[in-house]
């Protein structure tokens, strides 16, 4: 059996040098102000997939797909900041970049604190020879493979494992190809064996699959199951696999590429579904994982995860008992929208904590948050048919909560010649934020057909973007929100996380800080928390 030891190379390479030199000299140019307030963006340059979310000795570690160069997708390196209390962070050098015969991009992965002490990442290796990342699907011409490697480090540097690939054609069933193979998530069982779940591409139909592997070493790995394949319900391409078990039910979290909305329960577009299988009824170690996994995950639910405009690729790791989540905040398909003269382009969500209530994945902030509040504003409003805005609301950093109500007489009888009939609801609630001028965010809720729409069509953006979305909530008397709104994006959450809608607000003004409420015959209880910028530690 091949072990690791004595067969990690040591050296910094010239392509990590050159990163973190690039870093070094151009990180200064990004004054404080013009990053978000507290959601993470990258040192500098082009920023998409959160990789090697992890605790790691005693600080959090969360990685990022990284191009220092340049605000556009390119190359591929990893990023990397640490954090002790996951709301102020230090920006670390480069950790990785594609500097081996094997890449030409170091792709999304997962990290482990490693039963040696070491800090063990896997990730996916990139060799594309097209330019312009194209590819034959026909896997004709060798255009494009993907590789599964290791690479260890200290918390600081990481050094790549000398004979990666560890997972490669030979590990790969025949009916998979390895054009389109990435992405692990990988941990270790209450057995002690590893285990990695990617994704891959089915020859046959040119639609995605999870695959799980296993290893005693962490370096010989063998197929182990596929957990699930998409029959075409669920786009085409999956991507970034998380897997993990949450209040004894099993989460299978993909990205889903190219979704067609078939359903209120999901949007068109690359956007992230769960998978949310039934509960365990024995623990983890007392039976093989390929058979825990067939029993709870056959009849699994699927879900989505955020239905805003912006978030894709989440990775979730565990502390304390609590399963925490950071997706990367855009569409992929708005690579190519960064704003004019941008020194950075992409962010972080804020922290999530995951749970269930009933049957349903939910997800809020973490609580962490609080301590970011600098004061706090409590309104009860009753709402009118004009717009209106009240004092001590504007903000531009803030966790703003509220509770909207229909006042018992909006539910009104009229009498008919054959019987009482209860004339159908016509509330609708309607609230601006980020609003200066004829700059705004509107979200609007129907309390007849239950949609919530947010609208971003007035936010200022010079690029062609989705401007619209509207999810199906529920007819309620009752709807909560939560807003949390940041100087370039703002997250949602929808009944007490039950869900989520997220989007960027890149070229919205400084000024855009205006709230206002519309909704005639309905009641808001408000409470609204103006929050402190967090601390950011320079390179």
């Amino acid at each position: 059996m091949k072990q690791m030891s004595n067969e990690i190379s040591n050296k910094i390479s010239k392509k990590l040098s050159l990163a973190r030199a690039y870093e070094k000299a151009h990180f200064s140019e990004i004054q404080r102000q013009e990053r978000p307030g507290f959601h993470l963006s990258p040192a500098l340059g082009w920023l998409n997939d959160p990789n090697g979310f992890s605790f790691y000795k005693e600080e959090y570690h969360l990685f990022y797909q990284y191009n220092p160069y340049s605000t556009r997708w390119d190359a591929m390196h990893w990023g990397h900041w640490t954090s002790k209390d996951l709301l102020h962070w230090d920006y670390q050098e480069a950790s990785l970049a594609p500097d081996e015969d094997y890449e030409t991009g170091v792709f999304s992965g997962t990290a482990i604190a490693d039963k040696d002490g070491s800090h063990l990442i896997m990730y996916t290796a990139d060799y594309t020879k097209a330019p312009d990342y194209s590819t034959d699907l026909s896997g004709k011409n060798g255009a494009r493979r993907e590789t599964q490697c290791i690479a260890r480090g200290d918390g600081r540097e990481y050094h790549k494992f000398r004979e990666n690939p560890v997972l490669s054609e030979k590990d790969l069933p025949e009916e998979f190809t390895i054009e389109d193979f990435r992405d692990p998530k990988l941990w270790i069982g209450k057995d002690g064996k590893y285990y990695a779940v990617t994704v891959a591409r089915k020859k046959r139909d040119n639609l995605g699959a999870a695959l799980l592997f296993s290893s005693e070493n962490a370096v010989e790995w063998q197929y182990l199951d596929t957990i699930r394949e998409n029959d075409g319900s669920f786009g085409g391409m999956w991507e970034c696999p998380d897997f993990f078990f949450l209040e004894g039910r099993p989460v299978l979290s993909l990205s889903v590429m190219n979704m067609k909305n078939t359903s209120p329960l999901f949007r068109n577009g690359n956007c992230t579904v769960a998978f949310v299988g039934e509960e365990a009824k024995v623990e983890p170690d007392q039976e093989s994982i390929v058979d825990l996994i067939e029993k709870t995950m056959k009849n699994a639910k699927p879900q989505a995860l955020d239905l805003g405009f912006d978030f894709y690729a989440p990775q979730t790791m565990e502390r304390d008992g609590r399963r925490i989540m950071v997706g990367w905040m855009q569409a992929p398909e708005g690579g190519s929208n960064a704003p004019e003269n941008a020194k950075w382009y992409g962010q972080m969500s804020f922290p999530r904590e995951l749970f269930f209530r009933g049957d349903r994945l939910c997800q809020r902030p973490i609580p962490e948050i609080q301590k970011l509040y600098k004061d706090t504003v409590e309104l009860e409003i009753s709402c009118e048919k004009e717009e209106k805005s009240f004092a001590g609301l504007e903000d531009k950093l803030l966790d703003l909560s509220l509770r909207i109500s229909a006042s018992k007489d909006c539910l009104k009888c009229q009498e008919c010649s054959e019987q009482k009939v209860v004339s159908k609801r016509q509330e609708v609630f309607q609230m601006k934020f980020a609003k200066q001028g004829e700059n705004y965010v509107l979200c609007t809720y129907d309390f007849a057909s239950g949609i919530l729409t947010v609208d971003r069509s007035h936010a200022g953006r010079s690029a062609s973007i989705c401007e619209v979305r509207r999810i199906y909530v529920g007819s309620s008397e009752e709807l909560s929100l939560r807003l949390l709104l940041d100087r370039f994006s703002f997250e949602l959450f929808i009944n007490d996380g039950e869900q989520a809608l997220s989007g960027t607000l890149y070229e919205l003004p400084a000024e855009a800080k205006g709230i206002s409420f519309q909704g005639e015959g309905l009641r808001l209880l408000v409470e609204k928390h103006s929050l402190r910028e967090i601390e950011l530690g320079a390179l």
